[in-house]
């Protein structure tokens, strides 16, 4: 049997001890590559030539579908139908964004979903409510900020979610969330760049730069999501916005950690009315010029199983599951409590890929993540950034 190089986010690692159990199972060799997520989200757009770097890689949807584009990727549908693999009970709006003309080329790992993460026993204390739109959420953290403020508590935001440029920091929110809160409609059509400049992502890059200067930490325009989330775990913030997986990982960091005093709700709505959780769920894909598909699909099928995926959500903390069959288990209900469970269900009924899965869609993520980092800064007005940043795509071949 071949050796297998497999890469991974370093987010994720825990596939790592489960390695060994599966060469001696099959008989196949791992090589298992970890990366910090900026190295990883580059490494993983370079690893598809041929040779390929990797034989099986968990990279994010964006780059799934800028390889569905050039063609480098393994089809995998048939080989699932072939070994009884259920791609049925995968989180289908994951699935289908990996499907074209009917043929499957990845295979989600997780679900990551935004959720507001708040402390529960800050809104008891002053008696706020939950907020359930995104105006009722601007009300709420000043007005928690306030009441610390004149209980001489002075280092507790209101409010903290990421502003640093880039893919995988402020534009995982703007893209998945903020934007599409607000009505955003990117697709001017086939080959055509996509609109970011529109009176509703205008308005909503106002919204959410006005909210963290008013309501967030110092320094908010720079922050990634490890930095927000050790501001909430510290008890530093009231609100943060991030998946739901951000606070059961809170929960293993002690007893001190502010996510024992946290709860989550359903993302906040805006002017569209409907909440927009979005969709974070990287997938295992398999490079077509791999020299040991056979074996990848092996090491493919073993770390999706649903055994696997169940020891991520229950030993880990992953809460956000691929597979209907792990959310649903009895494993999982006696792990997390009924109200989580509850918010997470209600908010997989919304959940969808909003981030455009387009070639360039990563280059399109940094180009307005630097515009809206210069808003948060106070540098320019979302007018002007999104403006600007619509005359840099308008000029790509896309």
């Amino acid at each position: 049997m071949g050796v297998v190089r497999y890469m991974q986010e370093e987010y994720f690692p825990r596939q790592q001890a489960s390695l060994p159990a599966f060469t001696e199972r099959t008989g196949i060799a791992v090589k298992i590559d970890l990366l910090p997520v900026d190295p990883f989200w580059q490494e993983s757009r370079s690893g598809f030539a041929d040779p390929p770097k990797w034989d099986l890689l968990v990279p994010d949807e964006v780059i799934v579908a800028e390889q569905i584009h050039k063609g480098t990727l393994e089809p995998l549908g048939s080989r699932a139908h072939r070994d009884g693999f259920d791609l049925d009970d995968f989180f289908q709006a994951g699935i289908d964004r990996f499907c074209v003309n009917g043929v499957v080329y990845a295979i989600p790992y997780v679900a990551m979903s935004n959720v507001l993460i708040y402390r529960r026993d800050i809104l008891d204390r002053y008696d706020l409510p939950v907020p359930r739109t995104w105006e009722e959420l601007r009300h709420v953290a000043l007005a928690a900020q306030l009441a610390l403020r004149q209980d001489g508590i002075e280092d507790v935001a209101g409010f903290t979610s990421r502003g640093l440029a880039g893919y995988g920091h402020n534009f995982w929110i703007l893209g998945s969330t903020v934007f599409p809160s607000w009505g955003w409609t990117w697709n001017r059509g086939s080959g055509q760049p996509p609109l970011v400049n529109q009176p509703e992502t205008v308005a909503a890059l106002d919204f959410y730069a006005a909210l963290l200067r008013d309501a967030g930490p110092a320094g908010s325009a720079t922050m990634t999501f490890t930095d927000t989330h050790r501001v909430f775990s510290e008890g530093k913030a009231v609100f943060l916005l991030d998946t739901a997986t951000e606070l059961t990982t809170m929960r293993q960091e002690g007893p001190d950690s502010a996510g024992h005093r946290s709860s989550i709700a359903v993302v906040p709505a805006g002017p569209t009315g409907r909440p927009e959780p979005g969709l974070y769920s990287p997938a295992f894909c398999i490079p077509a010029t791999s020299a040991v598909k056979d074996e990848a699909w092996e090491l493919l099928k073993f770390l999706a199983s649903y055994d696997e995926l169940l020891k991520d959500a229950v030993e880990v903390g992953y809460a956000e599951p691929a597979r209907y069959s792990v959310f649903e288990s009895p494993a999982y209900v006696a792990t997390y409590d009924a109200e989580f469970r509850s918010v997470l269900q209600q908010t997989r009924a919304y959940s969808r890929i909003n981030r455009p899965l387009i070639p360039f869609g990563f280059d399109l993520g940094d180009i307005v993540g630097a515009a809206a980092q210069a808003v948060i800064a106070g540098e320019k007005t979302a007018a002007e950034a999104l403006r600007k940043a619509q005359q840099v795509l308008d000029r790509m071949r896309w």
